[in-house]
């Protein structure tokens, strides 16, 4: 699916963050002519009352009311930064200079004046000297004289304040529109920066949709993106890993149904040849009929050995065999699993040694299962070993397990079949297995058990020299042994 440009993360994020600029210098620009405004008028309150006081001191106080209309120090004044001085009486009526005779005003800063109180009023209009009507910045101020209380008015037109604010409202609005310009060249790029791990992970994600596990997101950055973009490779490999062991698990399936199918097609084929040959005559001689009924009897023996394996497998696999738990003597059901297999030795005259510790080595099991184990492991030995060779068993402690290692003289195993004797149906020599009685599902279960009992088993071996099975189990502190 190709996401549209228009409604792309990347042209959104633009977006969002052009308009988040623009409120932000929309207010922050606001703010700015408010408080350049007021310092504006601030300051200028501060002329005209500094301008009101020298009036005060240079032409009030000095003189009397009558030398007030005429007092020399007007004409400077009036032309001095463009500040108009009008001195008024306490009811706000023009008394000096003489242009301002009789004038009257409404401007609040008078009022607070006429109230005892210092006043200041901004964009008041009123006409100047030559009688042209303008915006004032206004500040009076009452004063007390002998001749009584008259009021103070100093005034300054706005136009150089209103010039400064248009100035400065002018360069903030420039300042936008070549953000305007600048903002998004620059946000394209620092977008991409963005974007580009997603526009990654997306395509990853569809060629992952189409079967593709072999791609990763390339990861440029330790942020949050870059730790999505690591999770994802982490799960493509999970996933990876999980679909190829399913595949070796449904290779494995496949193999052993049809290993299955061949274990049991033998022993049938052998029993129906046999019966055939028996119901075709073969039973008027006893002798023939004893032999081929005794062949019969041995495959149907091995098919039933077979299918109880199968079952012990399908067993462990479900989690379903009894594995009831006891404190048991290792070095115990070592002993019990060398008299057992002593028959089959002596048959050959081959020998079973035990070396080792004499002390009990306690261990958390079930004892007819690991004796299962012990027991098959003694007698592959015994058969896959010359007459007269020599069974070696030792054991080894330390404070975390006990080691069991079964030693044999036999043909050994080469290396590259070692990793697969554990396999079900797996067989080095085929031949010499089935001839043996073995259905080649012995090593599995072994297998399967000791990982039920949280140990393991492993195989090292030489060619032409032996075989050593070493099975390490997790050490338990004392117990009644077995």
């Amino acid at each position: 699916m190709k996401v549209r440009k228009y409604n792309s993360i990347k042209l959104k994020l633009m977006v969002i963050y052009i308009s988040v600029v623009l409120i932000v210098m929309a207010l922050s620009g606001t703010f700015m002519l408010r408080q350049v405004r007021e310092m504006e008028e601030e300051r200028a309150r501060e002329r005209l009352r500094g301008f009101a006081v020298r009036v005060y001191n240079t032409i009030v106080l000095p003189n009397d009311r009558a030398r007030f209309i005429d007092a020399p120090e007007w004409e400077t004044m009036q032309s001095e930064y463009e500040i108009e001085v009008i001195l008024m009486s306490e009811l706000g009526v023009g008394i000096a200079p003489v242009g301002f005779v009789g004038a009257r005003s409404n401007d609040r800063a008078i009022s607070w004046a006429m109230s005892g109180q210092e006043g200041f009023s901004v964009g008041r209009v009123g006409m100047d000297l030559n009688n042209i009507e303008a915006e004032w910045l206004s500040f009076a101020m009452p004063v007390d004289h002998a001749d009584g209380r008259f009021i103070i008015n100093a005034r300054m037109k706005t136009d150089d304040m209103n010039a400064n604010l248009f100035e400065l409202t002018r360069i903030l609005i420039l300042t936008v529109l070549v953000a305007l310009v600048i903002i998004p060249i620059a946000w394209y790029f620092l977008a991409d920066t963005l974007t580009r791990p997603i526009v990654a992970m997306s395509r990853h994600a569809r060629a992952v949709a189409g079967g593709d596990l072999t791609k990763q997101i390339p990861v440029h950055s330790g942020d949050e993106i870059g730790v999505l973009a690591n999770s994802v490779n982490f799960m493509t490999n999970e996933i990876s890993q999980h679909l190829e062991q399913q595949k070796k698990q449904d290779e494995m399936r496949k193999e052993f149904v049809a290993n299955v199918s061949h274990e049991l097609r033998t022993p049938l084929t052998s029993i129906r040849t046999y019966t055939e040959t028996l119901i075709d005559g073969a039973l008027e001689d006893p002798k023939t009929a004893m032999a081929f009924l005794e062949i019969i009897d041995e495959e149907a023996r091995r098919m039933s050995t077979l299918v109880t394996d199968l079952l012990e497998l399908s067993r462990l696999d479900n989690k379903q065999a009894s594995l009831e738990l006891d404190i048991v003597d290792l070095l115990g059901l070592i002993r019990i699993s060398i008299r057992q297999c002593q028959v089959l030795a002596e048959q050959t005259n081959q020998v079973i040694q035990l070396a080792g510790t004499e002390d009990a080595c306690f261990i958390l099991a079930n004892a007819p299962r690991i004796n299962q184990v012990i027991s098959n492991i003694l007698s592959n030995s015994i058969k896959y070993s010359p007459k007269g060779s020599t069974i070696h068993v030792s054991v080894e402690s330390d404070e975390n397990r006990h080691q069991v290692s079964i030693r044999d003289e036999g043909m050994g195993v080469p290396e590259e079949d070692l990793s697969r004797i554990f396999d079900r149906f797996y067989r080095v020599d085929k031949a010499r297995s089935r001839a043996l009685g073995g259905t080649g599902l012995g090593l599995a279960i072994a297998k399967e058990i000791m990982e039920a009992h949280g140990g393991t088993i492993h195989a090292a071996s030489t060619p032409g020299i032996g075989t050593t099975m070493v099975l390490r189990f997790k050490r338990e502190e004392g117990g009644v042994g077995v």
